[in-house]
């Protein structure tokens, strides 16, 4: 795929020699949403910044948790969804989201969730709160 305008980068070849042979589907869909916008405008729909992003299709996000930017990029940009025990069926990226607000008491709703995500939950990547970490 070539980038959306003339002198952008083609995300999707800086990914593909970034990652080689084994570059995984969902970094071609990352790469393929920043061609058809921008890395800002991708970055905005998963929860990181474009930084971030950059170094995700550079294959050189090393800092950073790349199975939470994983599971953002599939809610955000390949429609996956999880089942939360409080609010039913939602997006991957919304139910990360949920994990990474702090303790509020601003209202019941988001007592349940912070609880939720930090009690058992199999969908949470909070240490100790689900199957993965």
């Amino acid at each position: 795929m070539s980038a959306a305008s003339g002198n952008r980068p083609d995300n999707v070849a800086k990914a593909r020699l970034a990652w080689g042979a084994t570059i995984p589907e969902w970094i071609i869909v990352l790469a393929e949403a920043c061609n058809r916008e921008s890395q800002a405008a991708v970055a905005r729909k998963v929860g990181y910044s474009a930084s971030a992003v950059s170094q995700v299709l550079s294959n050189s996000y090393h800092n950073g948790d790349i199975a939470r930017f994983e599971q953002a990029s599939r809610g955000a940009l390949m429609s996956e969804t999880v089942t939360c025990p409080v609010m039913g069926e939602m997006a991957r990226n919304v139910c990360l989201s949920w994990q990474r607000k702090p303790f509020a008491t601003t209202n019941a709703h988001r007592v349940r969730m912070h609880q939720a995500c930090r009690t058992g939950c199999p969908h949470s990547l909070i240490k100790g709160g689900g199957d993965a970490e």
